[in-house]
């Protein structure tokens, strides 16, 4: 079958089972054959190629099938752990009943839920038949003497088949002493079997958990279960040689031989396991702590908060500025580690074109490793005596420099000091580390970005005070001397009669005072919209009838209507007009922006009407034009600020619908737009009917 692992079918095993005398079969979890040495041809008389793939029942002799599948069930499944002479007959090709005696071993494979049982069977007919003929003449004992010494031959040869176990398996006497120590268990402890074996088992265990140990094992020999996983309520630890302790999953089982007790273990390493599930719970909660902020500072912290613990004892971050002068950041420590290092390393200058510690990553945006720190090393990159006296101080064992990168460019750079006591870095760590950077470098640009637009808009609005401010004082002084003139012309008119020439003085003033007006309107629209983003937009809410806040908004915007030919509709009936509670000035500052809006936009003839409709909890007013409709693409851009469509031809600065949104915001309403082109537009804004009003906007 395509699912066996090599090193079982394919490997070593075929070749030890093909020179064992006994009888062989190793079955899958399914109880279907997959070697067949020659000792169990001879034996059943079936050639390998006729029971292999064969599921393995219809070689028992009837009598036995029902308890075999039993007994294997429990093998596949961990109800037990092994059988030792168990005795179940065979049915050979001549339909002769054999009586066997079988042993079995259960080897895990490396794929999920692979499991192999390796049969070792010795052939009990002659001795049964023996037994028949000298039943008289033999004594009890005599006999059970040859029955322990055949189950001993097998037994023999079903040792060898346990040594090839990865998994270790480590047995120990009623004294706590080893007894077996496999090759898996040479591979996995790095002990050899001659150095352990008569050693108390604490030698495998670290010494903070070796007395729960004890007590596990003394409570499962009292206790009346055959077998056991020692992992059900904590982890289990094993002892390296080298005083490595490393995460394990072991099973125990006890068996007596002469009277006395011993325990088997059978253990798996999973340090692998078990350290991708701990990086990847890093890299996740890092990735949070990293979104928490756009805040640059914060960041920072963030990610020195992330790595050191866990992949440090000491980090040091450095960033690039905008004009391209990489600059130290910040340099943290963990938990119980001397903060002087830190505290020096953050704020000593270095003449950042010679060697340090980031030096080379920040030249060549390419990760480094130095799995061994060395003297010379931290002599080479020193820039002088202070410096290296503080690295020195650092006790690093090993180190690596990772780029924090974003859109292609070099952001910054994170060197991660592993110190005496942490194990030295591999390419595992340098790995994890790469992908905390990738994560890091995203979120350091994002607040690198988020911090320029700060300053943007503060600077624009710094500007937008001083423009307006500044311009204030002209436009009175304009304003001054336009009524001047108009009262002197006023004078000069009644002394000179009704029929005075007026010439073209008339003209200019009035041109005069429409561009003041505007100046000042728009002076006055900068100063909403700053208010409305400070949250300094005050509402002085009142009971207000909707229909007259209609015919006065339709009222300022006839004359313009009436040059362009555009009908004004007003579709509100005054009778059933709603009462709502609002303030007035400013929805009938909302009513005008959103009809000159659809006036400005609608061409000659076309018409713009106004409409409300009732709901449970608000009214709804819409105005809708003939215009030429607005993109699907830019719906969502025109209440921004400072937003015009094309077709404005340059008139305005783009305030007037971001000004009505922050209006219907603050009062607790919604507004939106719909439109298609080439049949106009209609904006929609909604009042609570409830009347409750807030007294300022959050600017959104």
């Amino acid at each position: 079958m395509d699912s066996t692992h090599p090193s079982v079918t394919e490997g070593l095993l075929p070749i030890v089972v093909g020179t064992v005398a006994a009888p062989i079969v190793v079955l899958d979890r399914d109880a279907r054959v997959h070697l067949f040495n020659d000792a169990a041809e001879r034996v059943s008389g079936y050639s390998s190629s006729e029971v292999v793939d064969r599921r393995v029942w219809f070689l028992l002799h009837a009598d036995d099938r029902d308890r075999a599948e039993t007994l294997f069930g429990e093998l596949v499944n961990g109800g037990r752990e092994s059988l030792v002479g168990e005795e179940l007959a065979w049915m050979t090709r001549d339909m002769e009943r054999r009586s066997m005696a079988w042993s079995t071993a259960t080897i895990r494979g490396e794929s999920e839920g692979e499991i192999w049982v390796v049969c070792t069977g010795l052939d009990l007919t002659e001795l049964h038949r023996l037994e028949d003929r000298t039943r008289d003449l033999l004594a009890e004992d005599a006999l059970r003497q040859a029955r322990e010494d055949a189950l001993q031959s097998s037994e023999a040869k079903f040792s060898g088949i346990v040594e090839m176990a990865s998994d270790a398996i480590v047995s120990v006497n009623s004294r706590h002493r080893i007894t077996l120590f496999n090759r898996g268990a040479e591979a996995i402890f790095g002990w050899t079997a001659s150095e352990v074996l008569g050693k108390p088992l604490t030698v495998l265990l670290p010494p903070s958990s070796r007395d729960v140990h004890s007590e596990h094992i003394r409570g499962f020999g009292l206790s009346g279960e055959r077998s056991r996983s020692m992992g059900q309520r904590q982890e289990i630890s094993g002892l390296r040689k080298d005083g490595e302790e490393f995460p394990a999953e072991a099973s125990i089982i006890k068996t007596e031989v002469e009277g006395e007790r011993y325990f088997t273990v059978v253990l798996r390493d999973v340090s692998k396991q078990h350290r991708e599930s701990c990086e990847q719970r890093f890299l996740l909660e890092a990735g949070e702590a990293l979104a928490r902020s756009l805040d640059l500072d914060e960041t920072v912290m963030s990610l020195g908060d992330a790595v050191v613990g866990f992949l440090a004892d000491y980090c040091i971050i450095d960033l690039v500025s905008p004009e391209g002068r990489p600059e130290r950041r910040l340099v943290a420590h963990g938990a119980g580690m001397d903060p002087t290092p830190a505290r020096v390393l953050e704020d000593i200058r270095l003449e950042r074109s010679r060697p340090h510690l980031i030096h080379h990553v920040l030249q060549t945006g390419e990760p480094e490793l130095i799995r061994t720190v060395t003297p010379e090393h931290l002599a080479a990159i020193a820039q002088g005596e202070d410096h290296l006296r503080v690295l020195e101080s650092l006790n690093a064992v090993s180190l690596m420099c990772v780029p924090l990168r974003a859109r292609g460019r070099l952001v910054g750079a994170l060197l991660l000091v592993a110190s005496d006591g942490r194990r030295p870095y591999d390419k595992g760590d340098l790995e994890v580390a790469r992908e905390v950077a990738d994560r890091a470098g995203l979120a350091v640009d994002n607040a690198q970005l988020y911090q320029d637009a700060r300053s943007a808009i503060q600077a624009r609005d710094d500007i937008l005070g001083v423009v307006s401010h500044d311009l204030g004082n002209p436009l009175q002084a304009i304003f001054i001397g336009i009524e001047a003139l108009e009262r002197a012309r006023a004078r000069a008119g009644e002394a000179e009669g009704p029929h005075a020439p007026r010439g073209g003085s008339e003209y200019y003033l009035s041109a005069i005072r429409r561009s003041a007006e505007l100046m000042q309107r728009l002076i006055h629209e900068l100063l909403e919209v700053r208010r409305m983003e400070e949250g300094h937009l005050v509402l002085e809410p009142q009971r207000r009838a909707l229909q007259p806040l209609v015919i006065e908004a339709l009222q300022l915007i006839e004359p313009l209507a009436r040059v362009k030919s555009v009908e004004l509709i007003n579709g509100i009936d005054g009778e059933t007009s709603p009462v709502v509670t609002v303030d007035g000035d400013r929805i009938l500052q909302v009513l005008s922006n959103l009809v000159g809006n659809a006036v400005k936009h609608t061409p000659e003839g076309g018409e713009v009407s106004i409409r409300a409709s009732l709901h449970p909890d608000e009214v709804e007013i819409s105005v809708q034009d003939t215009g030429p409709g607005i993109p699907p693409e830019h719906l969502d851009q025109i209440f921004d600020r400072f937003w015009r469509a094309e077709t404005t031809g340059g008139k305005g600065i783009g305030l007037g619908l971001a000004i009505a949104r922050g209006i219907v915001l603050a009062h607790g309403g919604r507004v939106w737009a719909e439109s298609e082109l080439g049949r106009g537009s209609t904006f929609r804004f909604t009042i609570p009917r409830s009347g409750e009003s807030q007294t300022g906007t959050d600017g959104s």
